[in-house]
């Protein structure tokens, strides 16, 4: 063996350990793929178009990127805007009382935010732009060429679906309970019970005196359009990360199958790792410009996870205390909902960061040795770039993943700490 081939070789032989634990994880992903045939329940949720959830979303308030709409987004911010203004005076109204003040704070911090995501994703919705244009490239050309290939697409389409669909219908469902809860019991009680001044369905605070049941009913019908409008900015942006995110995953997962499978006969090897460098190179490129655009983004729906959980297990710890049993099963929904939230993410970006990992275990057992030896040093190339995952970040201070999710908890608990030492 010639010294450069020994080079070579031992270049090849990295970090082995690293590279089994890779091998066994996505032989673990793989297996629960593959478990069983796709039921035609699943079926249901695939979207062939892959974006077809985020464009209704987007659509809504103005804000998809191939069919920006400033007037739709102009009336959407507006009422947004006002909303928030309007809880925000109802805050500075209650500063003095401890517990109104919380409340009040569980409830516009969230408001707060989405009128924050709606104006950064408004400000960098063009960087999406180049992934949109090669997802519709990819489902005009086919996203997959064989059944395991198809398996992976529809697993990670589905995840993508279902995420879309439960959080639109569970955002909904919170404000709409929010908002009909009083109604319902004036109307019950045909406003015999109900004294002035009626309790508003949102915490916000009154335009007007409310002085009969038309002026409570003019402001029971401004705010109709909140529970649908607050659900859209909360859930838009997030449904279309999580759409590309999951499609990215499933194109380097199945980039890494084809490189495992490739035949090493020089006439078919040549031209075929080519095509594959080439996608890896296009979807590494893709993966950066996605989390550039929602860097800003996630940075603040992290900061405000972290606030809203110490908040939300401050005022747990506060209802247990006193033994109000519903407002305690209250803020327990409210916070599993707010830590499956920012565990979703976290998980988000470990896909990414695995997935990406894999072409390099893709390359490692192909048998290089076989090869000649100016393919074997494009090899080395492409297990370099691949040990430098992608991944997505929160303002280039937290990169998502499963130990990310731990920080996430740890800070909020850090700081509910300093909240009970103050108050």
């Amino acid at each position: 063996m010639t010294l450069e081939k020994r080079v070579i070789s031992r270049q090849l032989q990295f970090d082995t350990v690293a590279v089994l634990k890779l091998k066994v994880l996505s032989q673990v992903v793989t297996s629960l793929r593959m478990k069983k045939p796709i039921s035609s329940y699943v079926e249901l949720f695939y979207d062939e178009n892959v974006i077809s959830w985020s464009k209704r979303l987007l659509n809504l308030s103005g804000l998809w990127p191939h069919n920006r709409n400033d007037v739709r987004f102009f009336f959407y911010i507006t009422y947004v805007v006002i909303f928030t203004w309007l809880e925000i005076v109802t805050l500075l109204q209650n500063i003095h009382d401890l517990e109104k003040t919380l409340k009040n704070i569980t409830l516009s911090f969230p408001t707060i935010l989405i009128v924050l995501k709606a104006m950064m994703f408004r400000l960098n919705m063009h960087l999406v732009l180049p992934l949109l244009t090669v997802v519709k490239r990819d489902v005009k050309l086919g996203l997959y060429k064989s059944e395991e290939e198809r398996r992976t697409v529809v697993w990670y389409n589905v995840a993508a679906t279902l995420f879309s669909t439960s959080s639109v219908l569970s955002l909904f469902f919170v404000p709409t309970l929010f908002y009909a809860k009083p109604i319902v019991g004036c109307l019950l009680s045909k406003f015999n019970n109900c004294t002035l001044p009626y309790e508003l369905p949102m915490k916000v605070n009154n335009i007007y005196e409310v002085t009969g049941v038309q002026s409570y009913a003019l402001l029971c019908v401004y705010l109709i359009p909140a529970s649908m409008l607050l659900t859209i900015g909360a859930t838009g942006a997030d449904s279309l990360l999580v759409t590309l995110t999951f499609h990215l995953c499933s194109q380097l997962s199945i980039l890494a199958r084809r490189a495992r499978n490739i035949s090493i006969e020089p006439q078919i090897y040549s031209p075929e790792m080519r095509a594959l460098v080439e996608r890896h190179i296009e979807l590494l490129q893709l993966a950066s410009i996605l989390a550039k655009a929602f860097s800003s983004l996630m940075f603040i729906q992290t900061l405000g996870l972290i606030f809203s959980l110490c908040i939300v297990v401050y005022q747990l710890l506060m209802t247990t205390d006193s033994g109000e049993d519903i407002n305690t099963i209250h803020f327990i929904i409210y916070s599993c909902a707010v830590v499956l939230l920012a565990f979703s993410y976290c998980f988000l970006g470990e896909c990414l960061i695995n997935e990406s990992s894999e072409m390099q275990v893709a390359c490692y057992f192909i048998n290089w040795y076989d090869l000649p030896e100016q393919y074997t040093r494009s090899l080395i190339f492409c297990i370099a770039r691949s040990q430098k995952p992608s991944y997505l970040t929160a303002g280039k201070f937290y990169v998502f993943s499963l130990e990310t999710f731990g920080v996430i908890v740890k800070a909020s608990m850090a700081y509910l700490s300093v909240l009970k030492s103050i108050i």
